[in-house]
């Protein structure tokens, strides 16, 4: 059964058996150091599946991350919550992937764990919109006096119903 540490996502090279090892775990998002500015986890848990191809010579871990994570409204600056459902890959061997496979990284020194916490904060940033919104008729600020159109109207010229700052 795979081993994994669920703050800080390494994964117990011991536990594995040669072959095609499955597990899913439950991750407490607030628990884990995403270092992803603006960015926070708004769900306390979260998902990882993983399928982990062991050899004596290379580790190749795929996986699908589900989560629920916030950030900063484009328009008002308000929370804007967003679902994480991405595939997640690592890919370790002995020698490195060397010139020929930058994908690939060296198995660690210590021969004991396997830090993951790289490709699943890559699904997380994959998973950020490009234009967060707390919800799709976002209003934004006034642009004269920053009023939160979604809030109330402070009767600024172009901070109608229909006026938002974009």
């Amino acid at each position: 059964m795979i081993q994994l540490d669920p703050r800080d996502l390494t994964l117990d090279i011991a536990s594995l058996r040669t072959g095609s090892n499955t597990g899913s775990f439950e991750i407490d998002t607030a628990a884990v150091d995403w270092r992803i500015e603006d960015v926070t986890p708004e769900t306390p848990g979260g998902t990882l599946d993983l399928d982990v191809n062991y050899t004596d010579r290379s580790i190749i871990v795929r996986g699908r991350f589900r989560a629920g994570f916030a950030t900063v409204c484009a328009r008002c600056l308000e929370k804007a919550v967003f679902e994480v459902t991405e595939e997640v890959f690592a890919a370790y061997s002995k020698d490195g992937g060397g010139d020929a496979d930058a994908d690939v990284e060296r198995l660690p020194r210590d021969g004991r764990s396997l830090p993951l916490l790289d490709a699943v904060r890559e699904a997380v940033i994959l998973s950020l919109p490009g234009k967060p919104l707390c919800r799709e008729d976002c209003r934004g600020l006034c642009q004269v006096c920053g009023e939160n159109l979604n809030v109330s109207r402070c009767g600024h010229e172009g901070a109608s119903d229909a006026g938002c700052v974009r």
